[in-house]
């Protein structure tokens, strides 16, 4: 397969990591991170036992924010193996004129603002991901299900916003004809990223959420490239 990067890749607020001899390389755990959001958000959509289960352990008193997210993959993984028998290297390497600087702020969606700015790393361009999956067709249709959920908050957040128009209107009607959708890396800077999207629809579960996490469980802000005119982390996997 062939990761191609539609709009830059960043790795947190930090360089790509390099090896021992000084080779740049993207990390298995940002594309199973980009996977366990697609499966998470799929998975509670599809199947209502898999949703019931994981809404009566959202409601409990006295949630540990860092076990959230293991705990909802294990309630998943214990009906379906999707996650657990996806293979990849520990690296990816990638070329290292495909890596650049450039500025990267933090866009409230919700105020339509700035919050934050910095310089950052970023990978734009396309390597070979030998990734190998019994699962093939479910995997695509999580990270459809998903990316094109997300697309479509950041979008409707956006309203009558200029990026909506420039950026959004021609990215949802891209992403539909991509093979295998992911947002991979640093794209947001809040805790869950996209893990608990579903539930931004069930009213009593994101008032729960906040009153016990103190977050909006919406990724609300997000990573823009104001060079690139962008949000950072919309790749696709070519098979």
């Amino acid at each position: 397969m062939k990761l191609l990067t539609w709009t830059p890749m960043a790795f947190y607020k930090k360089r790509f990591p390099r090896d021992r001899e000084g080779r740049s390389f993207i990390p298995a755990n940002a594309f199973k991170e980009a996977f366990t959001s697609a499966v998470i958000y799929y998975y509670i959509k599809k199947d209502k036992e898999i949703e019931h289960r994981i809404k009566n352990y959202l409601f409990k008193k006295g949630l540990k924010p860092e076990k959230i997210i293991d705990r909802i993959k294990e309630i998943i993984s214990e009906k379906y193996s999707i996650l657990k028998e996806i293979e990849l290297p520990e690296k990816v390497f990638i070329d290292e004129r495909e890596l650049y600087e450039t500025r990267a702020v933090v866009f409230d969606l919700k105020r339509w603002e700035d919050v934050a700015e910095f310089e950052i790393e970023v990978f734009k361009g396309e390597v070979e991901v030998p990734l190998k999956t019994s699962h093939l067709e479910k995997l695509k249709a999580a990270c459809h299900s998903y990316c094109e959920a997300l697309a479509n908050m950041e979008k409707k957040m956006l309203k009558d916003h200029p990026l909506a128009e420039s950026f959004y209107i021609p990215l949802t009607n891209s992403i539909k004809k991509w093979e295998i959708p992911l947002r991979m890396g640093m794209w947001t800077d809040l805790r869950f990223k996209g893990h608990l999207l579903f539930f931004w629809r069930i009213k009593e579960i994101r008032n729960k959420l906040f009153e016990e996490l103190k977050t909006d469980i919406r990724p609300t802000k997000i990573i823009y490239l104001p060079k690139e005119k962008t949000t950072a982390g919309w790749c696709e996997l070519s098979i």
